[in-house]
């Protein structure tokens, strides 16, 4: 009998890029849902009714958050709204503690996790839209 080809272990085009695409989408999605559900703690415990501003910052982030398909990163547009909501959660966290240091707030060690996954997103946002200015 003749022996069959064996497979090789190469990689298919595109499929590295997929898997940072798809690390990408995970990122996102992991930041947005811990910063709206650590804004929604504090806004059910009252800490956002003495700044209108970082409220209306949490409405923002709720609608951009409204945009993304079941709360799952699957493609270039749930992306661009994933860096919305980080922008708006972000913009809310400044209302409350210009210095990002939250040592007033309860969980300011989640804070500071999910404020920095965040700004990570924001990063990768701005990295996208100057390499589509570049073409």
């Amino acid at each position: 009998m003749a022996e069959r080809k064996k497979k090789t272990a190469s990689a298919k085009p595109g499929q590295q890029e997929r898997r940072v695409q798809e690390q990408r989408y995970a990122q996102a999605e992991s930041a947005c849902r811990k910063l709206v559900d650590l804004l929604e703690a504090l806004a059910s415990e009252g800490r956002l009714d003495a700044s209108e501003t970082a409220a209306q910052y949490l409405n923002s982030a709720r609608a951009y958050y409204r945009r993304i398909r079941n709360g799952k990163v699957m493609g270039p547009a749930d992306f661009t709204a994933a860096a919305d909501v980080c922008a708006s959660s972000r913009r809310a966290l400044t209302a409350l503690d210009p210095e990002l240091v939250f040592a007033a707030l309860p969980q300011p060690d989640a804070l500071r996790e999910a404020l920095a996954q965040g700004e990570r997103v924001i990063a990768e946002m701005q990295k996208i839209k100057a390499a589509g200015k570049a073409q």
